[in-house]
């Protein structure tokens, strides 16, 4: 084989290499892209369980707001998160040849609840502001009807007694109401606020900025599991307080409730 021959050969031979080397980082390019994606997914699949609660709120839909407060933490699985991120972040240093991540994390370090800061609330907080709602109440009504020229006592006590009633009856809707915000905080906490911290510490190879923001979505998303149960008891005091309140959710529930009472009668 002469020179010339050789030469040819030996460029052909470093052609083949870098189309196969450049195929090797196109793979690594879609795998990496791939697992983007999904990261990414995640907080759109978040902001849109944010809009359907919006409806199943308002709908007094709570079997549907109990399947979305599931589907958030769900979606916020460390086992199923966790993998993607170290993917993207361990081919990323292979197609760069930067240095190989540390990846070793026991998923214990994902069961503390009080990582972060994330909306809370309990009972005590709902009933407290309930109590300053009622007193609120009685502190207008006072001031609007406390020198009215009742004809009798009786008169004004029953007048009383009616505009209490009105007044109780909303605030356990306004409590119900607060129950439901604050699941819908929690899923805008996680979807607004640190999903897109998390895609861009993943972005900018920062593993332990991203572990530290999984940690926190995972614990506020755990978090939706006492928040419902916090909802579903408001939301059923407020039916006792008055049934047709909740709509036509509110209709079925009561007709169901007398129809169960006659086939017991039966």
């Amino acid at each position: 084989m002469g020179d010339l021959a050789k030469a040819v050969a030996k460029l052909e031979e470093q052609v083949k290499d870098v189309r196969e080397l450049r195929q090797i980082v196109e793979r690594y390019d879609m795998e990496i892209a791939g697992r983007m994606d999904e990261i990414e997914a995640i907080g759109s699949a978040l902001l849109e369980l944010h809009g359907d609660l919006d409806n199943q709120i308002a709908e007094y839909d709570y079997m549907a707001v109990e399947q979305s407060a599931a589907s958030v933490r769900g979606l916020v699985d460390v086992t199923e998160v966790l993998p993607s991120i170290d993917a993207v972040l361990l081919l990323t240093a292979l197609r760069d040849d930067g240095s190989i991540p540390d990846l070793t994390l026991p998923l214990a370090a994902f069961e503390d609840d009080d990582a972060g800061e994330h909306p809370r609330l309990t009972q005590e907080d709902l009933d407290r502001e309930f109590k300053a709602t009622l007193a609120r109440a009685d502190q207008r009504w006072e001031e609007i009807w406390g020198d009215h020229a009742w004809s009798d006592s009786d008169e004004r006590d029953s007048q009383r007694a009616e505009d209490r009633a009105d007044a109780e009856r909303e605030a356990i809707k306004d409590r119900a109401r607060r129950a439901a915000a604050h699941i819908e905080e929690l899923v805008d906490h996680i979807g607004d606020t640190l999903w897109p911290d998390l895609v861009e510490a993943v972005e900018a190879g920062d593993r332990e900025r991203a572990v530290r923001v999984l940690a926190e979505a995972s614990a506020a998303a755990r978090e939706t599991e006492p928040a419902y149960k916090l909802y579903e008891v408001n939301l059923s005091a407020q039916y006792e307080s008055s049934p047709m309140s909740l709509g036509p959710m509110g209709e079925s529930l009561s007709d169901f409730e007398t129809w169960l009472g006659v086939s017991r009668a039966e």
